[in-house]
């Protein structure tokens, strides 16, 4: 048998052991590894606590924190970092900045492969969809459109974290998840990308799968981390081309842009 015929008996035998290994040992929280209750929450009370949340006022249009700036002018101001975005995408929204315990927690989903962390993430991200709504002009329950992964990407992580996290926003009724976008094999990694790579990596490598469509929609992109919004940015034109009206997008963190204008992500998932 060849080395890339048995790559697939082998990477499902990894994954039935991490299985069994997480459902031998008891569950521990994910800041402090301290026992939590199975079926309670990923994160102690402390731990929760300390989740580093967006500070406020933000930009209405991504969610940067303002600081100062907006306390002087008023909080209709914009913070500049979403200028360069398309009409289209119009909010987005995140609970938490992308650091310290924010960050391992999209790393555990991410590449630990906590899979059970999504419905709690999605808890905290959901009043973020409500609001997103009512600036889309969203009628009824919106679209929750996850950001899709390469077909590569997909079998060697085994799942879709985003799609993860529009099922469980779905499950709670905050919208209704539609896979309506595919991901074209090639482009880079984002992880450690700077802005420039990042957007270049994601050009054209979206595109609509084969679902009618009526003219004049609205939705709502899902992801676990808005970095340099390249690819909310590539998703939503996509997006565009097939007459949505407007889109926003609600992720579970977001990046903040560091004080010296470098536009490396301040949390780097590791690749």
């Amino acid at each position: 048998m060849s080395a890339v015929a048995r790559a697939g008996p082998i990477r499902w035998l990894g994954r039935a052991a991490a299985a069994g290994f997480d459902a031998l040992v008891p569950a521990a929280c994910i800041g402090c590894r301290r026992g939590v209750a199975p079926d309670g929450p990923p994160l102690c009370a402390l731990c929760q606590s300390r989740l580093p949340r967006l500070a406020s006022p933000r930009c209405p249009r991504c969610a940067e924190p303002l600081g100062n700036i907006a306390a002087a002018v008023g909080e209709l101001v914009r913070c500049g970092t979403c200028e360069g975005w398309p009409d289209i995408l119009t909010a987005a929204d995140a609970p938490f900045a992308f650091e310290g315990l924010a960050a391992r927690t999209v790393r555990a989903l991410k590449y630990d492969r906590w899979r059970a962390l999504a419905p709690w993430m999605a808890a905290r991200m959901a009043p973020g969809v409500e609001t997103i709504a009512s600036r889309i002009g969203s009628d009824g329950a919106p679209w929750l459109i996850p950001v899709p992964l390469t077909p590569a990407r997909l079998r060697e992580r085994g799942f879709n974290q985003a799609e993860e996290l529009a099922s469980a926003l779905a499950d709670r009724g905050a919208g209704s998840l539609v896979r309506l976008l595919e991901r074209r094999p090639g482009g880079g990694r984002q992880a450690g990308v700077r802005g420039a790579l990042r957007r270049a990596n994601v050009q054209g490598r979206f595109r609509l799968c084969d679902v009618p469509l009526e003219k004049g929609c609205s939705a709502i992109i899902v992801d676990d981390v808005l970095t340099t919004g390249a690819t909310t940015i590539a998703c939503a034109e996509t997006l565009a081309e097939a007459g949505f009206r407007s889109v926003g997008a609600v992720t579970f963190a977001r990046t903040l842009r560091p004080l010296d204008g470098d536009e490396s992500p301040t949390g780097t998932l590791r690749p």
